[in-house]
């Protein structure tokens, strides 16, 4: 590679600037290894439920009764989480404002029952999901 070749050129009366070339190179690597990895696919916590754009993941989700469960949109259109199924609005927990992408919508369920949603804004387009506590 092309540092390796420009260390091999510098003279041995510059070693300040040998040494100065290997560290920022060390440097980079470090700062490389540290950083996150953009290639590693991001992790669903327990009580979460993700937003896409072909609906809800998981549809179905099972918690104990004294859950927070958090909705996070991953898609980059907005989207709301709405009690009930389309056309039929239940108002069972609050619903969500419109969540923009990465934005989070937490809903603590503190009673047994099966809770169903939607996304309002694309009513049936966008698939439908349910919270079971128990």
């Amino acid at each position: 590679m092309w540092f390796f070749r420009e260390i091999r050129n510098f003279q041995v009366r510059q070693p300040r600037r040998k040494l100065l070339l290997v560290l920022l190179i060390a440097l980079a690597f470090a700062q490389w290894r540290c950083a996150e990895n953009p290639l590693q696919p991001e992790v669903r916590g327990p009580n979460e439920v993700w937003i896409l754009s072909t609906g809800f993941d998981p549809a179905t989700l099972t918690v104990r009764v004294r859950t927070t469960v958090t909705w996070i949109n991953k898609d980059n259109a907005r989207h709301d989480v709405t009690s009930g199924l389309p056309g039929n609005v239940e108002n069972l927990f609050d619903p969500s404002p419109n969540l923009s992408q990465d934005e989070r919508h937490p809903v603590l369920f503190d009673q047994s029952g099966t809770f169903n949603y939607f996304c309002s804004i694309h009513r049936s387009n966008h698939g439908t999901g349910r919270i079971i506590v128990q």
